[in-house]
């Protein structure tokens, strides 16, 4: 147990969106009760990115990265299936959750074979590190640490102290604490963050724009480069869409004097489907006969990767800085008003939805969360690494 008071990304988007909620799930720890499912995708694809990047087998042939990933991954599903069996106390899923569970281990191993072989950017770059964690104080105007004397900061001190002397003690420091995927040296020894994330659906046009006000890009580019003091060149946000290309149907039949197919359902990139019809169909290939096709799927075909590259500059640091010790501030007030901030979109999807409309009306609003949530440590608590692991001021 860390003696500090830790702020993360997630909070602080949690606090700026509703105080009630984030007070419910960061000051309470309390986080819906949830139905157990055999495996969560993301989680155990982000075991196979690991193995995959792992400095160690960095320059191993592709086969065998491709091979740590996979038994990577299926380790992370037994585990996730396993716990699954166990918290349900079930022999095995039932038939539906077996063939769900076996179709997201059959995707999740094609999509590491199709990453490691055409995507892993083993020239372009060096792994530093990876699920690498930081810890970095947060400090006022003048250069001193910012304490904070809530009632869980107190709760560590006396599991550490005992219960004593509180009215003379001056708190645990405040940190900004974050985990990052992987830091990567490019050819020119530029260094760089990158985050992957797993999605049904890639982001939208206006991605970049999102990216550049998010403040997890900000915060961790800031606290590596300002205050660990690595020379961070910016951010990679790698968007890995759930699925992988695959070669175009041949027809049994040629239609048009095609022998593939030009559907547009098919599951397949520009590159994979001009690779094949390169090697299947070659003289359709340099007749142009494709040529309709190829344009539609470089234009408006399914993308199974993008990469965002984001970079800050010191001002943006500057002001990252300055909002971060401000909103910090307010978070560790005691006095801070608890009110909820009422949206159409944020309240429709909220976990919370159903204490905060009894609050409002007056009904027993405890009960709700009483059965609904449980209390128990954030998740980077939970998955903390070891102390010897995680970089520091």
């Amino acid at each position: 147990m860390d003696l500090v008071h830790e702020i993360h990304t997630t909070e602080l988007r949690s606090y700026r969106g509703c105080r009630r909620r984030h007070n419910w799930a960061f000051n309470e720890n309390r986080q819906p009760v949830r139905t157990a499912i055999p495996l969560e995708f993301g989680i155990a694809f982000h075991k196979a990115m690991e193995a995959m990047y792992n400095p160690e087998t960095w320059g191993a042939p592709r086969t065998l990265i491709a091979q740590f990933a996979e038994a990577a991954f299926r380790e992370e599903c037994a585990k996730q299936k396993s716990n699954y069996l166990r918290v349900t106390e079930r022999y095995g899923p039932d038939d539906e959750k077996e063939r769900d569970y076996e179709k997201l281990v059959q995707l999740g191993v094609g999509m590491i074979y199709w990453y490691v072989n055409e995507q892993l950017p083993v020239a372009e770059f060096t792994v530093v590190r990876v699920e690498e964690t930081f810890q970095v104080p947060i400090l006022d105007e003048q250069g001193n640490q910012l304490m904070c004397k809530c009632d869980l900061c107190w709760k560590k001190h006396v599991q550490a102290f005992g219960n004593h002397g509180r009215q003379t003690w001056l708190g645990l420091p405040v940190v900004f604490e974050g985990r990052i995927d992987i830091i990567l040296r490019d050819k020119w020894g530029n260094y760089w963050i990158g985050d992957w994330k797993t999605t049904a659906r890639m982001m939208t046009e206006d991605a970049d724009i999102i990216l550049e006000i998010d403040d997890q890009v900000t915060g961790y580019v800031w606290a590596l480069r300002r205050k660990l003091k690595l020379g961070i060149r910016g951010f990679k946000y790698i968007e890995l869409r759930k699925g992988y290309p695959e070669p175009p149907q041949k027809l049994k039949v040629t239609r048009l004097g095609r022998a593939y197919s030009v559907s547009q359902s098919q599951t397949t990139d520009v590159d994979t489907y001009i690779e094949t019809v390169k090697a299947g169909d070659p003289e359709a290939y340099k007749a142009g006969l494709y040529n309709e096709f190829i344009a539609w799927l470089k234009d408006e075909g399914t993308k199974y990767i993008e990469t965002h590259t984001i970079y800050k500059t010191d001002k943006q640091l500057d002001m990252f800085q300055k909002e971060l010790l401000e909103q910090a501030r307010e978070m560790i007030d005691p006095a801070t008003a608890r009110y909820k901030s009422p949206g159409r979109f944020a309240c429709s999807d909220c976990a919370f939805q159903q204490p905060c409309i009894d609050m409002d009306q007056g009904n027993d609003y405890q009960y709700a969360l009483d059965t609904m949530f449980e209390i128990k440590p954030r998740y980077y608590v939970l998955n903390a690494p070891s102390t010897d692991k995680g970089l520091s001021n």
